[in-house]
């Protein structure tokens, strides 16, 4: 009666691998019955061991999808899920520039910044957030910090 059980539980294992490989549902569903069918039969023979039997089959169902998981991976199929490449600032991916000649410029909001919104500097718009407080509409401003595309920006003191 064990070896109905092992052999019911081994293909139940197999197919739920071959669900990876081959998608549709119905391996997986399939491997899932042989693996219920499995711990049935299991529990019939040995009612004693009900508790061992099911953390036994749980433990080999997630192994057989960490499994599947990892060889999913190494197919052909599955290496055109992954992305390979990455993407080096040397070789041209970024996303924007930083523009350190804006540090310690001056200008005016040309929008309200609650906290974001755009500024005047040497007759060029551009987009800006504030630091801390909300700044009004025309109001004198200065560049602190710029990073890529972001440039922050506070309210100058009128003395």
């Amino acid at each position: 009666m064990i070896a109905w059980a092992i052999l019911l539980f081994i293909a139940g294992m197999v197919l739920i691998l071959a669900e990876f490989i081959v998608p549709g549902l119905i391996c997986g569903i399939l491997g899932g019955i042989l693996v219920l069918a499995s711990g049935i039969v299991a529990v019939t023979a040995y009612p004693d061991y009900i508790l061992f039997i099911t953390v036994a089959e749980v433990i080999g169902v997630c192994l057989s999808i960490v499994l599947g998981m990892y060889l999913l991976a190494r197919t052909r199929a599955g290496k055109h899920l992954v992305l390979s490449d990455s993407q080096q600032q040397d070789a041209g991916w970024v996303a924007a520039d930083s523009n350190l000649a804006l540090v310690g410029a001056e200008g005016k909001a040309f929008t309200p910044l609650r906290p974001a919104g755009s500024i005047m500097v040497d007759g060029k718009r551009i987009d800006a957030v504030a630091n801390g407080s909300f700044i009004e509409k025309g109001s004198k401003i200065r560049v602190l910090e710029v990073h890529g595309s972001r440039v922050v920006v506070e309210k100058m003191d009128l003395e």
